[in-house]
């Protein structure tokens, strides 16, 4: 007898997404069982899952220690079409919102499944009165959202996994979505906002970050780790200053550099 727990197999991008999916499954009737996705994938390299590996790993200077043995970034994503091949859900369940990450990671979905026969279904997570984040949503409002899923058809697969060879080919190490459509922009894009989080004295590191993260656009939100490796820019440039050696983004002040 078939197990109703296994009928449909969620995808989410990120802990915290994938975490607030399995509470949905647990305590608020949502079928089915939740893969996870751990990544961001607004900027880093998305052609070779070892360069990603070893951009991410750049970005941590500054910020807290390595602690990830995988070498390969894209592992998760041959794992979840070997899970595949042995479950054979009776559906796979795509979760995201407007915004730059989840936008690319449902046209990587479709890249990389590609190959696949099982119906390929969306959940589109609203705005409302919040950033259109998976993650942003309560379980118990997951779990009613899930019954405005829609199937894929075929062509939109197509359109959506061609749009991800595009992406991956055309916009860098650094992305935007800009009215429906994933733009690359140059690594410093964001650089002046983060400067401006700054203020005239000494300024703990952890709070110029998150200054600059509340400035982000509700579709366009950039990670405190992004923000952190670009602070390590900006004192390697002269244009900051660090009153300590900077090895984790709470344990050191910055203030912008003398003119």
């Amino acid at each position: 007898m078939k197990n109703p727990a296994s009928d449909r197999l969620h995808i989410a991008l990120g802990d915290s997404a994938a975490g607030s999916l399995r509470a949905a499954c647990r305590s608020h009737g949502l079928n089915g069982t939740v893969c996870r996705i751990p990544d961001d994938l607004s900027h880093g390299p998305l052609d070779d899952g070892r360069e990603r590996m070893a951009y991410m790993r750049a970005c941590y200077l500054g910020y807290d220690d390595w602690t990830f043995t995988a070498a390969d970034a894209f592992a998760p994503w041959r794992a979840l079409v070997e899970q595949l091949d042995q479950q054979r859900p009776e559906a796979i369940v795509v979760w995201s919102g407007d915004n730059v990450s989840e936008s690319i990671f449902l046209r990587m979905a479709c890249w990389h499944l590609s190959a696949c026969a099982i119906p390929l279904l969306r959940v589109t997570v609203p705005e409302r009165s919040m950033p259109p984040y998976v993650a942003l949503h309560s379980p118990a409002e997951l779990a009613e959202l899930s019954k405005i899923r829609c199937e894929l058809t075929a062509s939109e697969r197509d359109r959506l996994s061609e749009d991800f060879v595009r992406i991956r080919t055309e916009t860098g190490l650094l992305r935007r979505l800009e009215t429906g459509r994933i733009i690359g922009l140059p690594l410093e894009h964001y650089d002046a906002l983060l400067l401006k989080s700054c203020a005239t004295g000494w300024t703990n590191a952890a709070r110029v970050v998150g200054a600059a993260m509340g400035r982000c656009d509700r579709h366009n939100l950039m990670s405190d780790l992004f923000f952190s490796s670009r602070l390590q820019i900006l004192i390697g440039a002269g244009s900051l200053e660090a009153d300590a050696v900077c090895e984790r983004l709470r344990d050191y002040a910055v203030r912008p550099a003398p003119s």
